[in-house]
């Protein structure tokens, strides 16, 4: 029996008859791992659409694995950011230890900056905080922030509007903190969405968080411990804040939960320990 003519047809298609467009859509896909050490060496024509600096406006590292790759973290950044030749927007960058990298990435007309497990925050980084006027969203993962660095975003980010720093709490802890909340409430005036899971403010930073920011409409409050909501300012959180995250609401959408959870859980799970 012979193949019918539309199977023949789709033996017979190339991938290289595809639109250019819908090729950088495809390899867009796929992640920068893959697109700096093989998808780039496929053809001529992809390694044009693979040099394309719209196809780096966004970089995200949370693919590149800590074993394996030919390049290292810092010369795949450096790789994909020397590519938008200007135009980079977006970056996530995940488990870095390079303390060159953040500098690197400044300059850039950045609107998002994305940082999880990075094994130093400081003065460098606070540096590169100054040459993003127009950073809109900063989100912070297992970082330790200072009251310096908000500051920093406060004088030197006009434009930003989301606020993410994140850590892991936990029940029972005897820490409390309110200098970073203050700091925020104190310099974060036009911030509009604001995620501090895990901080260890008491009422009192939340207070100045919710007495300054006006223009807050989402909150993010889960595992801050540290708080009591059962009070009044329980109440002026439901009715100033349009969405609102409490201690106890759950962390599944925590999107580096599968990086912390076995830290976490050797950190303060006394059964691990019995």
């Amino acid at each position: 029996m012979m193949p019918s003519t539309s199977i023949l047809k789709q033996e017979e298609r190339n991938w290289l008859d595809l639109p250019s467009d819908v090729t950088a859509d495809i390899l867009k896909r796929i992640g920068m791992v893959d697109i700096l050490e093989n998808a780039q060496k496929v053809c001529t024509a992809w390694r044009k659409i693979c040099k394309d600096p719209a196809m780096w406006r966004v970089i995200d590292m949370n693919d590149i694995p800590v074993l394996g790759a030919k390049l290292s973290c810092f010369e795949m950044c450096k790789h994909a950011v020397d590519r938008s030749q200007g135009q980079l927007v977006d970056i996530t960058i995940v488990s870095a230890s390079d303390a060159n990298l953040h500098l690197y990435v400044a300059d850039r007309y950045l609107r998002r900056l994305e940082m999880a497990h990075i094994f130093f925050f400081g003065k460098l980084t606070t540096v590169a905080l100054m040459k993003f006027p127009l950073l809109e969203e900063l989100n912070l993962y297992e970082i330790t922030i200072s009251i310096e660095e908000v500051e920093t975003v406060g004088c030197y980010c006009p434009m930003l509007k989301t606020l993410k720093v994140n850590q892991r709490g936990y029940v029972g802890s005897l820490t409390r903190s309110d200098e970073i909340a203050i700091a925020i409430g104190q310099n974060l005036l036009g911030i509009r969405h604001l995620e501090l899971i895990g901080n260890k403010m008491t009422n009192v930073g939340l207070r100045v968080i919710l007495d300054n920011c006006h223009h807050l409409e989402t909150l993010d409050l889960r595992e801050c411990f540290c708080i009591d909501l059962k009070v009044d300012l329980g109440k002026q959180c439901s009715k100033q804040i349009k969405c609102l995250k409490l201690p106890n609401d759950s962390l599944e959408d925590y999107p580096y939960l599968y990086l912390t959870e076995s830290q976490y859980n050797m950190t303060y799970n006394v059964d691990a320990y019995i």
